[in-house]
């Protein structure tokens, strides 16, 4: 009877252990974005509910019009509902830190989706390689316009994206600035990357600086289609060289058409999926440094777990290939 009680226990114990290393299971997920004005975001909500429920999980999807305090109510009420991870895009990647802090207190990990959060407990971050976005943007205009005046329109300040790529545009082009190729005629940070006040800024250095401008690093698609607005009102368009960032449709068109010469194409699906891989991993407990190639930074707080994703330069020369063929347009939306 002693040994059968014993027996029993130990089959016990087994069980207990067992059902402790299972995967959870009907795992919920929120994925909170900024705001659907940027379309990339809206599209990388959409990637990632499609990986994340084929791999068996729930996503809640929502943003908060680039509103941070309507951010962090709607992850609140996300928290509430029960989800067991928050994939988020912050408005404010300064204020943010209050919605990990919340979540962290309710024991739920936080992704940080393309913009890192800072001075918090992060447990991973997805992004792009920021310092090769910025060689392949700057070294573009420096090939096709070795020697001239330049104009750089960065996106947010407090962005670390913003400041990670200028840093890298700045590095590109030093030598060439040094050597007097180059004159940086003008350069700032545009706030929330908005289109408008890039083209204030761009609209006021012609309307007043006597100098030709020859290429314009605008660092965002929806800057760039508002600079081509402004230059075509001085009959520069198509003159003066002008990159972007995101692939957005516009801008894929105005390369067509000859008026923006780049935009960096971020593999949108490919990033959420694997944003959806690592979010279902990190709840089910997995070694990411077994299944990824694993970065570190530090948002302040903590050198945070990055898993990065490099972009891919389209022109008009491989704008077929590269978003037509791949199926992330089809050929009559950007052909006109």
């Amino acid at each position: 009877m002693k040994r059968i009680t014993t027996i029993t226990f130990f089959v016990f114990i087994l069980i207990v252990i067992l059902s402790g290393c299972e995967k959870k299971e009907q795992i919920k997920i929120g994925f909170l974005y900024s705001s659907d004005v940027t379309i990339r975001f809206n599209k990388e909500s959409k990637f990632f509910k499609e990986r994340a429920e084929a791999l068996g999980a729930g996503v809640i999807v929502d943003h908060a019009n680039d509103n941070d305090a309507l951010q962090y109510d709607n992850a609140i009420k996300m928290m509430d509902q029960g989800i067991d991870l928050l994939a988020l895009i912050a408005v404010n990647v300064n204020t943010a830190e209050n919605i990990v802090k919340e979540a962290k207190a309710r024991d739920i990990p936080v992704l940080a989706y393309n913009r890192l959060i800072l001075n918090c407990d992060l447990d991973v971050y997805i992004s792009g390689n920021n310092e090769q976005l910025g060689k392949d943007m700057a070294g573009y205009v420096v090939k096709q316009r070795p020697k001239g005046n330049y104009v750089i329109l960065g996106g947010d300040r407090f962005d670390r994206n913003a400041v990670e790529l200028m840093a890298s545009i700045d590095k590109t082009l030093k030598p060439h600035i040094e050597s007097g190729n180059i004159n940086v005629l003008y350069k700032t940070y545009i706030e929330n990357w908005n289109p408008d006040h890039a083209a204030f800024e761009l609209d006021q250095l012609l309307s007043s600086y006597p100098q030709s401008i020859d290429a314009v690093i605008s660092c965002f698609d929806g800057m760039s289609v508002s600079c081509i607005n402004v230059l075509k009102k001085y009959g520069l368009d198509g003159q003066v060289i002008i990159t972007g960032q995101d692939a957005q449709l516009e801008s894929c068109r105005k390369i067509i058409e000859g008026t923006q010469h780049i935009t960096l194409y971020h593999p949108l699906k490919e990033i959420a999926y694997k944003a959806a891989e690592v979010a279902i991993d990190i709840v089910n407990e997995e070694n990411l440094n077994e299944k990824y190639d694993i970065a570190y930074v530090n948002n302040g707080y903590k050198d945070v777990p990055t898993v990065q994703i490099s972009s891919i330069p389209v022109t008009r020369e491989n704008i077929d290939e590269v978003l037509i063929e791949s199926g992330f347009y089809k050929r009559s939306e950007i052909y006109q």
